[in-house]
């Protein structure tokens, strides 16, 4: 897999796919590694290379350039589900053969599968579960407010919104004539392992799982290789997408 530290430039990854003699996924951002390299392990009969673009834009950005000037070479192409697990289009639509995640992204996958939150204690774990029903308070009134193509900060960390008081109420102080999403809290807090934003829900349990009190700590890599090396339901899912798509590809004139 392909780990280049500076970040290239679409027009960079397209001459390298242009020159490459080796089928290749294109996915996200090298940070993914722990998840596509037992991937690119069950696909090694393909001899397949698994290229990070850098983001979800590098990535759909390729996937219209390659429509238009197509190389010789089968192309995958994963991104990260974000806000379209909410149904929400920002700019770019979900193209139906570009693969996605089953929750908002890789992190909530593998969460999914490890079944992390294994490794909590009982007093842990209701820490983890207030902090968790606290954040997505704020979570869901910044994400609707999104959806709603409002401002919205809803990447800020957890730390961030947990441990500034004055910063969590002057962000849930609703504006005149706003209304705070009830529904749309329950839905995500009934599906936060998939729909809360990956990144953030890694960083709620790794403030438990990582605390000085604790004499094993876990950082969030360790945590996505735990949800890895299940290979569990959502790990194969993707993996047999990507090797149905490389399949397809194979086939003389791509599969038609």
């Amino acid at each position: 897999m392909s780990e280049d530290k500076a970040r290239p430039t679409v027009d960079e990854l397209y001459q390298l796919l242009k020159r490459t003699s080796l089928p290749t996924v294109l996915v996200e951002g090298k940070d993914d590694i722990i998840f596509y390299r037992r991937v690119e392990e069950d696909l090694r009969e393909y001899g397949v290379d698994m290229l990070p673009a850098g983001n979800k834009g590098a990535v759909l950005d390729l996937y219209k350039r390659l429509k238009d000037e197509p190389v010789q070479l089968p192309i995958v192409f994963v991104v990260d589900n974000d806000l379209w697990v909410h149904g929400y289009i920002d700019g770019d639509e979900k193209p139906d053969d570009v693969i996605t995640t089953q929750g908002y992204s890789i992190e909530n996958d593998l969460y999914l599968d490890g079944g992390l939150e294994g490794l909590c204690g009982a007093d842990e774990l209701a820490r983890f579960r207030s902090d968790l029903d606290r954040f997505l308070y704020w979570y869901a009134l910044a994400v609707s407010r999104k959806l709603n193509n409002k401002d919205s900060t809803f990447r800020t960390h957890p730390g961030k919104i947990l441990d500034d008081e004055e910063h969590y109420t002057l962000e849930t102080t609703l504006a005149e004539n706003e209304v705070y999403p009830d529904e749309f809290l329950d839905v995500v807090k009934e599906n936060y392992s998939a729909v809360l934003r990956g990144k953030s829900l890694f960083a709620l349990l790794v403030r438990e799982l990582s605390a000085k009190r604790r004499a094993t700590k876990f950082s969030v890599k360790q945590l996505m290789e735990i949800g890895a090396s299940r290979r569990g339901e959502n790990y194969q899912r993707m993996s047999s997408n990507i090797k149905e798509a490389l399949d397809r590809a194979l086939m003389p004139h791509g599969g038609s």
